[in-house]
């Protein structure tokens, strides 16, 4: 045991053992670095393969950005080539008139339920559109193979933003 003490305890052992632990934060230093590497070769494995810089914008939440913001995000999509982008601007503008119609305290947990509470009086002119272009929202996240044309999406995001202009 003295024996192994005192190789233990001396200065070279000492020296290695200084050595080693600076050769394992250089490891861990490594291999954050790696990592954070990594993902930044997933972006630009993404700009090769894509054309792009970032992540494409429909990853984007619209639903965390302001109103207006919002709204210019769905008129971006709704002047997309991509039939997919029609459809989540529809239903990112049927989100959007949601959040309007929660903010001005109407009652329920969809769309629909809100919209029964309120008259057509609360919505001149709109009421009816508002309803059709909800039922369409609806049948696009349930139906799988609905299909929307880019003027009809228009259409619908146009009375759905006119429709949260009156509410608010």
């Amino acid at each position: 045991m003295d024996i192994v003490n005192s190789i233990v305890n001396s200065w070279p052992f000492v020296i290695i053992k200084i050595i080693v632990a600076i050769y394992c934060l250089v490891l861990i230093f490594n291999i954050i670095y790696i990592s954070r590497e990594l993902s930044l070769f997933k972006n630009r494995a993404r700009q090769l393969l894509t054309g792009t810089q970032s992540k494409p914008e429909s990853y984007r939440a619209i639903s965390e950005m302001s109103g207006s913001v919002q709204m210019i995000e769905i008129n971006k999509k709704i002047n997309s080539s991509s039939s997919s982008d029609w459809k989540i601007a529809v239903i990112e503008a049927d989100k959007l008139f949601d959040n309007a119609l929660t903010k001005k305290g109407y009652p329920g947990s969809s769309v629909g339920e809100k919209l029964s509470q309120m008259v057509p009086a609360d919505l001149p002119e709109l009421y009816e559109d508002v309803w059709e272009s909800h039922k369409i929202r609806n049948r696009i996240v349930h139906e799988p193979d609905f299909e929307i044309t880019q003027s009809d999406a228009r259409k619908i995001v146009g009375v759905l933003e006119k429709a949260v202009k009156k509410i608010m």
